[in-house]
């Protein structure tokens, strides 16, 4: 005759209405291990070996692109918006208000007080909530400085050649970013590789019209530009009274400047990746 079956709620084993559910003295069933929380591996595109292709092979593409007709493409997607920002990003490092919209920024002439007030305070706030982000708060702040310092009409200068040399220089930040560190928060996803992009076509684009002028004074762009008034190079030369060849040289040392700091950033990339 069959055992009666034990009621609801009890262990099979000893009878126990309640208590423990293992660790029986009967059954002997094992308590089950605590579960151990498993780290979830960061979603991101392989690097390893990219970091010593990446950028020469984006930079390199881009600019056989630039010496084609097909140019205007890097120059309407990506160098006009680095100009234009380039314009904006000169004009707050001197104090100035701006608002960079397609081929034209708006301001940027004159400083205010209010803006600069902010500026300062936003940067205090950077530096006091983000204490890793110090180092990256005083550049800032010494470039913000050094830009309140310059006279009105050599910072009105200034402004006019932050267009293509602040395409240059954020072109060349922004190709930068693929050497950041994997836990870099610009380097989770694709993110990095599309500034890659990005700052390589506008660097590209802005570098080779310059060395087209170099070899040519005609390919410089001269003139007025419809709604907008006379051309960055038209009023540095007309108004601040550069030479053309100045003109073009200050553009090339620049370009040629951000090549060398693109090129100390991809040789000690590489050695760190060939000795991991």
């Amino acid at each position: 005759m069959s055992s009666p079956l034990p009621p609801p709620g009890t262990c099979a084993q000893c009878g126990a209405e309640r208590g423990h559910f293992f660790d029986c003295p009967i059954g002997g069933l094992p308590p089950p291990s605590p579960a151990v929380a498993q780290p979830v591996p960061a979603i991101d595109v392989p690097f390893g070996q990219a970091r010593r292709f990446a950028l020469p092979l984006v930079l390199g593409v881009m600019l056989l692109v630039a010496w084609t007709p097909a140019r205007f493409v890097l120059q309407l997607f990506f160098a006009m918006w680095l100009h234009e920002l380039g314009h904006a990003a000169t004009a707050w490092l001197c104090g100035a208000f701006a608002v960079p919209l397609s081929w034209v920024t708006l301001g940027g002439s004159e400083r205010s007080a209010v803006f600069i007030a902010l500026e300062l305070a936003g940067l205090g706030a950077w530096g006091f909530f983000r204490r890793a982000h110090l180092p990256l708060v005083g550049t800032l702040g010494a470039l913000l400085l050094a830009g309140l310092l310059l006279p009105a009409r050599a910072m009105e200068t200034l402004v006019i050649f932050g267009g293509d040399g602040g395409a240059l220089v954020l072109g060349t930040l922004l190709m930068l970013t693929v050497f950041l560190p994997d836990d870099a928060r610009l380097s989770r996803g694709g993110l990095r590789w599309g500034f890659l992009v990005i700052g390589a076509g506008g660097f590209s684009a802005v570098l080779v019209q310059w060395l087209r002028a170099w070899r040519d004074a005609d390919e410089i762009p001269f003139g007025r530009i419809e709604g907008v008034g006379l051309s960055d190079p038209s009023r540095l030369v007309d108004g601040a009274g550069w030479g053309a060849h100045q003109l073009v040289m200050r553009y090339l040392g620049l370009g040629l400047a951000c090549l060398a700091v693109l090129l100390a950033a991809q040789v000690l990339a590489s050695r760190k990746t060939a000795a991991h």
